[in-house]
């Protein structure tokens, strides 16, 4: 099986539901664009703007990869976001729909889903590092498995269903 390095901190189903109709690409905005170095040793950035399908957009190599020597290890964006993303996009279909028992069905796994979005993305991940700063990037990935959940926990518990 094949190792998955580029990590999208937005669901590819996610993006999907921002395609025109009959298109199959986004237009994306890239805020940090690769630098290029010319033959004449001239630095330039590389389009900013451009039309890109989903599997290149809003991912970034090895977000979520865990290392052991050489070796690569991508199980937390197969089997940790696969499946969350997997169960997210069942709730927030649910969501954007009417039915109230489908609201009830998906209830955590909506938080869970949002969570699991607010710490995921490079931003989330630098706050993270932020607050753990000598932590390596397998003890990262720890870290943020242990405190996914700790938006949900204070959400859910701030809700009063008297």
């Amino acid at each position: 099986m094949a190792i998955t390095r580029d990590n999208h901190f937005v669901p590819q189903w996610h993006q999907r539901g921002f395609l025109e109709p009959g298109r199959s690409t986004l237009a994306y905005l890239d805020l940090a664009p690769p630098t290029k170095v010319l033959a004449c040793g001239r630095v330039i950035e590389e389009r900013s703007l451009f039309d890109a399908p989903t599997k290149r957009c809003f991912f970034q190599t090895d977000l979520y990869s865990t290392f052991f020597g050489t070796e690569v290890n991508d199980e937390i964006e197969r089997k940790l976001f696969g499946d969350i993303d997997t169960r997210g996009s069942q709730a927030v279909r649910a969501f954007a729909g009417t039915d109230i028992a489908a609201w009830h069905e998906h209830f955590g796994t909506f938080f869970e889903y949002i969570d699991t979005q607010k710490l995921r993305t490079p931003k989330g991940l630098a706050w993270l590092r932020a607050q753990y700063p000598a932590l390596h990037q397998n003890e990262l990935m720890m870290e943020m498995q242990g405190i996914r959940m700790l938006h949900t926990t204070i959400w859910t518990e701030s809700v009063d269903f008297r």
